[in-house]
């Protein structure tokens, strides 16, 4: 038997993502140079020209990539002449640092320690405690569950800065709570919970300036490059009532859309109540 045919031949050469994003790069190096273009600012397109096909790629791991693209960053904007003097360049220093700028941001420390306290939730259940606690006080009517998913995105949002952290706290306790009322997964009540989770989870991201990262990065950004800070109080008189609305609006239409089958359902609520305690254990 003839196991050559059989046994795969090593890869040679390297990946296909990784000529094409260095051909893109040298590409756009190639490009004339606009005359309001800085050399510097040609040189970071070039480079972003590279990453986003390797990212799209996976030609290399990300790992992989953000040494490459430091490295070009440090010999290509290293090399470019300044604005101030055409006649010196930036050098390998100021390119790099230049290049990790936007990781010294202090926004970046409140948000590992936001997820720190996520993952800290999710390990002793509190997340499961804060959501069956609320859901046992809105009430057991469909209507009612709705408001109170609305709510348990509402109160996550103050300490979970991750929407999909959210979902992954909110989505199986909204399983447990349709089996708990004994109806259809495939019910309009069953879809109309699920997307309540999902939107209404995205609704307070802008809500709430700790709901997501990107906000107390851009609130950083703001800080170090405009001087303005922007307050948690600030941010939540000018978000808030546009998420309360949108969330309002959010079940009318599900209710609208996917009306329920039924308002309430009997003995419903000493079922919910023993299944949640039994959850929230």
């Amino acid at each position: 038997m003839n196991t050559s045919s059989t046994t795969a031949s090593p890869r040679l050469g390297l990946p296909i993502g990784l000529w094409v994003g260095s051909a893109a790069l040298i590409g756009v190096l190639l490009l004339p140079l606009p005359s309001d273009l800085p050399v510097a600012g040609h040189r970071v397109l070039a480079i972003l020209a590279f990453a986003v096909v390797i990212w799209i790629t996976e030609a290399v791991s990300y790992e992989a990539s953000a040494i490459m693209i430091t490295s070009l960053l440090a010999f290509l904007l290293g090399t470019a002449p300044t604005l101030a003097d055409p006649s010196v360049s930036y050098g390998s220093s100021a390119a790099v640092g230049m290049a990790l700028t936007g990781f010294s941001n202090t926004a970046l420390a409140l948000v590992v320690g936001a997820l720190f306290l996520a993952a800290a939730m999710t390990h002793t259940g509190l997340d499961r405690r804060i959501a069956l606690v609320t859901l046992d006080r809105v009430g057991v009517s469909t209507r009612r569950i709705l408001l109170g998913a609305v709510v348990v995105t509402l109160l996550l949002s103050l300490v979970v800065p991750s929407a999909t952290a959210r979902s992954a706290c909110v989505v199986p306790i909204m399983m447990g709570v349709i089996a708990a009322f004994g109806v259809d997964k495939r019910s309009n009540i069953a879809a109309g919970i699920m997307i309540i989770v999902a939107q209404g989870t995205s609704i307070w991201n802008i809500g709430i300036q700790t709901a997501a990262a990107q906000n107390l990065l851009t609130v950083g950004f703001m800080d170090k490059m405009l001087g303005a800070r922007v307050s948690w109080i600030d941010w939540l008189v000018a978000g808030a009532p546009w998420a309360v609305l949108m969330s309002a609006l959010l079940i009318v239409v599900v209710l609208k859309m996917l009306p329920p089958e039924t308002d309430s359902i009997p003995g419903a609520r000493p079922r919910c109540l023993r299944n949640w305690r039994r959850w929230g254990r």
